[in-house]
C-alpha cells in the first residue's frame, strides 16, 4: 500500500509540476501580449489626440480669419468668394463641416483607443489574479503531497525494517520450534503405549536393574561396590 501511494503521490506531483509551469509559461505569453497592445494603443491615442488637437486648433483659427475688402468691390460671405474680375476676395476659413466631419471621426477612433486599453488592462488584471490563485493553490498542494511523499517514503522504509527484524525473530521462533519438535519425536517412543500392563513393565524394570547390576560387577574386578 505504501508503495502504491509513494507511486501515485510521485504521479500526481509530476503533473502538478507540469501544469504549473505549463500555466505560468502561457501567463507569461499573455501579459507580454497585453502590454504590447496597452502601449500601441496608448502610442495611437496620444497620436490622434494631438491630431484632433490640430485640426480643432486649426479649424478655429481659420474660423476668425478676415481681410480688408477694395472700394468698389462686393463683399463676399465667410467662406470667402469670386469678385468682379474673377479675383478671390475674402477670408478663407477652411471648410468647416468637412472638417467637423473628420474631427469626428478622430474622436470615434480616440474613442476605441481608450476602450481597447481599458479593456485590455481590465483582463490583464483579472487573468493576473487568477494565475495568482491558481499558482497558490498549485504550491500548496505540490507541498503538502511533497511533504506525503516524504512522510510514505520514510514509512516505507520503517516497515521494511520493521518486516526484516520481525522475519529475523520469525525464523528464531521456528529455529526453536524446530528444536522441541524434535525433542518431542526423539522422546515420543519412550511415552508410547507398548500394551504392557503396570505389573509386566516394573518386573521388566527389575529385570533391567539387575542385568546392569551384573554388568556393573563384571567391571568392578576389585570388589569397590557394596553391590558387588
Amino acid at each position: 500500500m505504501l508503495e502504491e501511494k509513494i507511486k501515485e503521490l510521485g504521479g500526481t506531483l509530476k503533473d502538478l509540476d507540469e501544469d504549473l509551469k505549463e500555466a505560468t509559461d502561457q501567463r507569461g505569453e499573455e501579459k507580454e501580449e497585453n502590454a504590447e497592445t496597452v502601449k500601441a494603443s496608448k502610442e495611437g491615442l496620444e497620436a490622434i489626440k494631438e491630431a484632433i488637437a490640430i485640426l480643432k486648433d486649426f479649424y478655429k483659427g481659420a474660423a476668425k480669419n478676415t481681410v480688408l475688402i477694395q472700394t468698389g468691390v462686393s463683399p463676399i460671405d465667410e467662406e470667402g468668394g469670386v469678385g468682379a474680375g474673377g479675383q478671390a476676395q475674402g477670408a478663407y476659413k477652411g471648410n468647416q463641416a468637412q472638417g467637423g466631419g473628420i474631427i469626428a471621426m478622430l474622436e470615434v477612433i480616440k474613442a476605441d483607443f481608450e476602450r481597447s486599453i481599458k479593456q485590455t488592462e481590465a483582463a490583464e488584471a483579472d487573468s493576473h489574479a487568477a494565475h495568482v490563485s491558481f499558482d497558490r493553490e498549485s504550491k500548496g498542494s505540490i507541498s503538502g503531497k511533497g511533504t506525503a511523499l516524504k512522510q510514505s517514503e520514510g514509512d516505507l522504509e520503517s516497515t521494511k525494517l520493521r518486516i526484516k527484524d520481525a522475519m529475523t525473530e520469525l525464523q528464531d521462533n521456528q529455529d526453536l520450534l524446530d528444536a522441541a519438535i524434535k525433542t518431542l519425536e526423539e522422546l515420543n517412543p519412550i511415552c508410547i503405549d507398548t500394551g504392557m500392563s503396570y505389573e509386566e513393565r516394573v518386573a521388566a524394570r527389575e529385570k533391567e536393574i539387575k542385568a546392569l547390576k551384573t554388568a556393573l560387577c563384571q567391571l568392578d574386578v576389585e570388589g569397590v561396590e557394596e553391590e558387588c
